[in-house]
């Protein structure tokens, strides 16, 4: 539901309620028997969206995830524990209301994790008995880099960009855009999981992610996205930078 408010902003509020209909307790772990793979959550969502006189545009979104799921079946029988996580994203651009249509962007992105478990999705290795699940899992996009591409649980995420069109004196080149982001990831809780291996530390890395997007034509438009990861002290194993190249042509019809 949304509403307008008398400053110019706008308030909303969701809600998503899900049940698991799985029926297959088949375990793919040899020995281990039946697992119940029920996992049942509700997010309910608050946000806000709108502009700050006529160069800030503002974005916040704050999520909870509620409901139930079973705990880990490698450690003890398993249970019904209650899911008690939480997600927020805050984003503000500012515009320089120039010929380029240039705007700068800064944007933080939070999502809590549980140190209990081995994994931060799975029911094996999941939320151990006994106690709440404070994983967040995340439905839908969040920008966490091209080449780090973290899902959206046990993260802090911030993020510096920039957006400009050069050309667009030039009608031949008016629609070609370039940006940049710099982001820099850490642990929300060091010593809780994320979707790749890690130690107990904080510092995920860095990483800075370049883009152009070119409207040739009112139907064919060209994106390149290049991306270079730099991982922190947190990630085990390589430590060599990660990189990530798109080239992309998008014919609409």
């Amino acid at each position: 539901m949304r509403g307008q408010t008398d400053w110019g902003g706008e308030l909303y509020a969701s809600i998503l309620w899900s049940t698991d209909y799985n029926d297959d307790n088949e375990s793919r772990f040899p020995g281990l028997g039946p697992v119940e793979f029920d996992y049942n959550p509700i997010y309910l969502g608050f946000g806000t969206s709108g502009s700050i006189g006529t160069n800030f545009l503002y974005q916040g979104e704050f999520v909870f995830e509620g409901g139930q799921g079973q705990s880990d079946p490698l450690r003890g029988p398993q249970a019904r524990e209650s899911i008690r996580a939480f997600a927020a994203r805050a984003e503000l651009t500012y515009l320089l209301r120039d010929e380029g249509q240039t705007r700068l962007q800064a944007e933080a992105l939070l999502a809590s994790g549980d140190r209990d478990r081995l994994s931060p999705t799975d029911t094996v290795g999941g939320n151990l008995a006994g106690t709440d699940d404070n994983a967040f899992n995340a439905l839908g996009f969040a920008n966490t880099g091209l080449a780090f591409g973290g899902t959206l649980n046990n993260l802090i995420s911030l993020r510096l960009g920039a957006s400009t069109f050069p050309f667009r004196a030039h009608r031949e080149l008016s629609q070609f855009q370039v940006g940049a982001d710099l982001f820099v990831f850490s642990k929300f809780d060091e010593d809780a999981p994320i979707d790749e291996p890690t130690y107990a530390r904080s510092f995920l890395g860095v990483e800075t992610d370049l883009y152009l997007n070119y409207r040739i034509t009112s139907d064919l438009g060209l994106n390149v996205r290049y991306g270079a990861f730099i991982p922190g002290s947190a990630i085990s194993g390589e430590r060599d930078t990660r990189h990530f190249i798109l080239f992309s042509v998008t014919l609409s019809f």
